[in-house]
């Protein structure tokens, strides 16, 4: 593994800050493409993914703190250290989301569509994000006997390489939303096949991640994923029936 890229006396330059930099330089970029196609000037994008970097980061950095908060009590100022890891993916998203919905109404812009502009974004930064992850060797799956199993500093034995696995997912969930961009028909449908398909994928790869906290049978994120989901197939459905009534 190779958690510090480059280390000069005292400055240490972590392999997982820069991917998940990389990952949000990469959503920025495609989201500027798709601005300048659909005629939004570069300062919208711009301005918006501030908003998004910010409240992301802090709001993945919330949950896991919370979820993990026995490692955190006895030594406060370690919550701040987000250079080293720890941040939990649906805690960044509903954080960025209200962030979007209260500038999208201070813009008068339709928050479906300013989602529907992030969400490829958000999938391939995510997808960049977790070869992070991989290299600082977090977020590990549970033991295996697989080729292509790998060991960790902080795993026993040869485990499942579950950061590869979703970065994989990323790609094919960014790939999907862009077929969905280009033939979509109403604002928020890119948005919302971008929810149900991240829940599926994650619900299902909570399964092979290593897990320390567990609610009843599942994870707290494949709790969180059901009810994403739910939500998700219950908008889609919900638009169905409402262009059926127009028709």
């Amino acid at each position: 593994m190779h958690p510090v890229l480059l280390q000069v006396g005292g400055f240490s330059l972590y392999s997982w800050g820069v991917m998940v930099a990389l990952g949000f330089v990469a959503g920025i970029a495609i989201a500027l493409l798709r601005a300048k196609k659909e005629g939004l000037p570069a300062e919208f994008v711009m301005d918006g993914a501030m908003y998004v970097i910010i409240s992301a980061m802090i709001g993945a950095r919330i949950f896991y703190v919370i979820g993990f908060w026995s490692e955190y009590k006895d030594n406060l100022w370690n919550i701040f250290a987000v250079w080293e890891g720890g941040m939990v993916f649906y805690g960044g998203l509903i954080f960025a989301v209200i962030a979007l919905f209260i500038w999208s109404r201070g813009k008068n812009i339709d928050l479906m569509k300013v989602l529907d502009l992030a969400a490829p974004s958000v999938a391939i930064g995510y997808s960049i994000g977790r070869i992070g992850c991989f290299l600082r060797g977090c977020c590990f799956g549970i033991e295996c006997d697989l080729p292509f199993a790998v060991h960790f500093p902080e795993s026993q034995g040869f485990v499942h390489p579950t950061q590869l696995y979703s970065a994989l997912a990323g790609l094919l969930i960014f790939t999907a939303l862009v077929v969905v961009r280009e033939n979509k028909k109403y604002d928020g449908q890119v948005f919302i096949w971008g929810v149900i398909l991240y829940s599926i994928y994650r619900f299902i790869i909570e399964f092979f991640r290593y897990n320390s906290l567990q609610w009843l049978w599942f994870s707290p994120s494949q709790w969180i994923s059901a009810a994403i989901f739910l939500l998700g197939m219950g908008a889609l459905v919900y638009r169905m029936l409402s262009s059926k009534r127009r028709a």
